[in-house]
């Protein structure tokens, strides 16, 4: 057995964050924050095997009508989502669609609609160690994205995030009720033409081309920062991210052979 390395501290095959190994990963992930939505993903579809969990990462390949899609929590943020990255690349990842949520800062978005993705802003420490240039989905994603939601008969717009690295006041929201604000960041974030923010598509978009991987995410609004409304109950909206990835991921096939 070759000893770990500090660079590199994989072991037989099998990386130090994932709780899989070598053949466990299907050509499509889908990625969700939350371990939670791993379950939720699971549970729409037979077959399949789950890996369990290890830490914020939770992976589950199952088994849907067009094939094998992996579904794997990335957690919150950039730095947890480039180790997923990275670790899902050398196991054999082909393409990452995020699904997950984020809070509309531009009006015209329901809450429980969708958003393909097609560009994030926003400047991440993470995403930052990797960019050579603007954060951008690959266009075949986003197309078999739109194309998902459309035979879904799902209500899905198109347009820009930004991604930050906080959630309070990177998000222009108080740290505690009642209190202020510091430094709203939102309005240049629409200026720039973002809809909506998030955590992790920017860094999705930056490390994964370099890793070789087409990159998509679908996002679902969680909460409408212009009319300050909370979706309570997204587990609806969450399953239909996944649905639209799964379709997504059918559409994909031929591009990945």
């Amino acid at each position: 057995m070759k000893a770990r390395t500090a660079a590199f501290p994989w072991q037989n095959g099998r990386p130090p964050h994932l709780p899989c190994g070598p053949g466990d990963i299907a050509p499509v992930v889908l990625l969700p924050g939350d371990p939670a939505r791993v379950s939720l993903a699971a549970a729409l579809y037979g077959g399949g095997r789950d890996f369990g969990q290890r830490r914020e990462f939770r992976v589950a390949t199952v088994e849907t009508p067009s094939g094998p899609v992996t579904i794997c929590s990335s957690g919150i943020g950039g730095p947890s989502t480039e180790i997923a990255l990275v670790e899902l690349a050398n196991l054999g990842a082909r393409a990452v669609i995020r699904i997950g949520g984020m809070g509309a800062i531009a009006p015209g978005l329901k809450l429980g609609s969708l958003l393909a993705v097609d560009a994030a802003i926003g400047g991440t420490g993470a995403g930052g160690l990797y960019r050579s240039g603007p954060a951008v989905a690959t266009p075949a994603v986003v197309a078999a994205l739109e194309a998902a939601a459309r035979d879904l008969k799902l209500d899905c717009r198109r347009g820009t995030v930004a991604t930050t690295d906080s959630y309070y006041r990177g998000q222009g929201r108080p740290i505690a009720q009642d209190g202020p604000v510091v430094a709203d960041p939102i309005p240049a974030f629409v200026a720039a033409g973002a809809l909506g923010c998030d955590m992790e598509t920017e860094t999705l978009f930056t490390v994964g081309p370099a890793l070789g991987l087409q990159v998509g995410a679908v996002l679902a609004v969680h909460g409408d920062r212009v009319t300050d409304t909370w979706l309570e109950d997204y587990e609806p909206a969450q399953t239909s991210v996944v649905r639209v990835g799964v379709a997504a991921a059918a559409l994909l096939e031929p591009f990945l052979r």
